[in-house]
């Protein structure tokens, strides 16, 4: 499996909730176009179970199928997409409050997410990954 691979480490972490629509936003520095992940999903239509990710590189932007998330006090990662996959880890610093905040609204975007107790706790790769992950 092929995949392609892009690492944020970002300070500023934000979630929106409108309606049936959510989002959180990570970026390297506040209110700036570099540097930053936007994961977005609006229920208010059927959206066939994707959601909408958005970064500063285009070949990372677009409504996808996510494929596995995991979440820890510090690390966002996912993979998404078919041929090549995508890989997104983003790293973040985010007070106790916010984090609760992100990991609720992750958790109904993404109902399947993995949450990790521990930072630290490796993700191991597929078998036939070109990537290997932490």
């Amino acid at each position: 499996m092929l995949t392609k691979l892009r690492e944020f480490r970002c300070k500023h972490v934000s979630v929106s909730e409108v309606g049936d629509g959510f989002q959180v936003l990570f970026e390297k520095i506040q209110d700036s176009e570099v540097g930053y992940v936007l994961v977005q999903r609006h229920f208010e239509y059927p959206d066939g179970r994707k959601w909408y990710i958005e970064t500063d590189d285009q070949e990372f932007c677009g409504h996808f199928h996510f494929r596995k998330a995991w979440l820890s006090r510090k690390r966002l990662h996912v993979l998404f997409g078919i041929k090549p996959v995508r890989e997104i880890r983003v790293f973040f610093k985010a007070t106790d409050s916010v984090y609760a905040e992100v990991q609720r609204v992750l958790q109904i975007m993404i109902p399947e997410i993995r949450l990790m107790r521990n930072a630290d706790v490796a993700i191991r790769p597929e078998p036939n990954s070109k990537t290997a992950l932490d």
